[in-house]
């Protein structure tokens, strides 16, 4: 039996000066699998801004982030506490796709501003709990 084809969509600000805004590519490896998770080493790790960003209201927008490491098959879980008050933390990730049985690298963020304001460098956009799998 053939399995469907799965689709990462990967969003960059470099495809912009291609004329695209995303970029879709069919990818292995992202079938249902069962993970052990092991909650007794679960780091809170804070997601730090790693450059200046001007936002308007409601603007989202992609902000480099000192990198956090993820092993292979962790879960990244977002916290709602120690938030920055500007705004929202969306997601965190890299513009290179990887699948979650391989170690990563968490680089980048997009993060929405509710009000017109910049991020800076060294700024708290949010926390997220790193649970390891196996």
């Amino acid at each position: 039996m053939m399995s469907e084809k799965i689709y990462v969509i990967s969003c960059s600000q470099d495809l912009l000066s291609l004329g695209m805004d995303r970029l879709r590519t069919a990818v292995d490896g992202m079938e249902e699998k069962t993970v052990s998770l092991d909650w007794s080493r679960v780091r809170l790790v804070p997601v730090i801004a790693n450059e200046k960003v001007a936002f308007l209201v409601g603007e989202s927008q992609f902000v480099a982030i000192k990198p956090i490491k993820i092993p292979a098959n962790s879960i990244v879980v977002q916290s709602y506490y120690g938030v920055n008050g500007m705004g929202h933390l969306s997601c965190i990730g890299t513009q290179e796709f990887k699948r979650p049985d391989e170690d990563r690298t968490a680089d980048m963020s997009v993060f929405q501003s509710r009000i017109k304001a910049f991020v800076l460098k060294g700024d708290l956009l949010g926390q997220v709990l790193i649970v390891p799998g196996e």
